[in-house]
């Protein structure tokens, strides 16, 4: 389950820890996602397998006592972000970026948790 989204091994997370999610608004960014990812085919195929698959994984966050945050996607600022840090893009990069936004949370506060 390695979609950059999210990372449910055993004894990884603890209670309350807050999980980056990388969030997709629609089925068009989730598209152009797929267009600029190196790893697409690790993707689900379409924007609809990836709402289930996310659906799964908030049960799991939510059903071991932790919170999701919500890191949206937008094609523009995460091609640069991964420029800036030397990552590609790809399940790495998703998940750095997950976790970027998590620590931006921490410091203010702010963000989108998923309810």
């Amino acid at each position: 389950m390695n979609h950059g989204e999210v990372r449910l091994l055993k004894g990884e997370t603890r209670m309350n820890d807050i999980i980056g999610i990388v969030w997709f608004k629609d089925e068009p960014a989730y598209r152009r996602a797929l267009e600029i990812f190196t790893d697409s085919k690790n993707m689900p195929a379409t924007f609809e397998d990836w709402k289930a698959l996310v659906g799964r994984q908030l049960e799991e966050i939510r059903r071991v006592g932790n919170i999701a945050l919500r890191a949206d996607f937008d094609p523009g600022t995460f091609i640069n972000w991964c420029n800036s840090r030397g990552f590609q893009a790809n399940s790495q990069a998703r998940t750095a970026f997950a976790e970027h936004v998590v620590l931006e949370h921490r410091k203010t506060g702010e963000g989108t948790v998923i309810e």
